[in-house]
């Protein structure tokens, strides 16, 4: 291969990289506003007591603090809060969501026994009879 053709093939090669990767920063530009919108709405709604035991949670329970940011956007987005929410408020959210996963979990054990037949009159001693 001459030099010429290796550049065309890099050149080609870097065009598609640079393609793939201007679609795929679009889509993630989309998920990092709606992030930033959601975080600037919970920076409105909780105070700061409220806003560090979030975080704490999240780092234990990143599951549970996303319940409760989705649940606190959507009583915002509806118009269901009218005032600051406080880290007691959180704590309620919290216990609430727990209550539902540990409601959803409750599992059941089932024994089932076989059932096994003893019959005394047949014993395998027969031989010394």
């Amino acid at each position: 291969m001459d030099d010429a053709e290796l550049r065309a093939i890099r050149q080609a090669r870097m065009a598609e990289l640079q393609k793939n990767a201007g679609g795929d920063s679009s889509g993630s530009g989309a998920a990092q506003q709606q992030s930033a919108a959601a975080a600037g709405i919970l920076n409105q709604i909780l105070e700061t007591e409220a806003r560090e035991r979030l975080s704490r949670v999240r780092m234990v329970r990143p599951d549970r603090a996303e319940a409760v940011e989705s649940y606190i956007i959507r009583l915002f987005s509806t118009g269901q809060i009218n005032k600051k929410l406080s880290e007691r408020d959180i704590v309620e959210m919290l216990d609430g969501i727990s209550r539902d996963t540990q409601s959803k979990k409750q599992t059941k054990i089932v024994y089932d026994r076989k059932h096994v037949d003893v019959d005394d009159e047949d014993d395998d001693d027969d031989f010394f009879d």
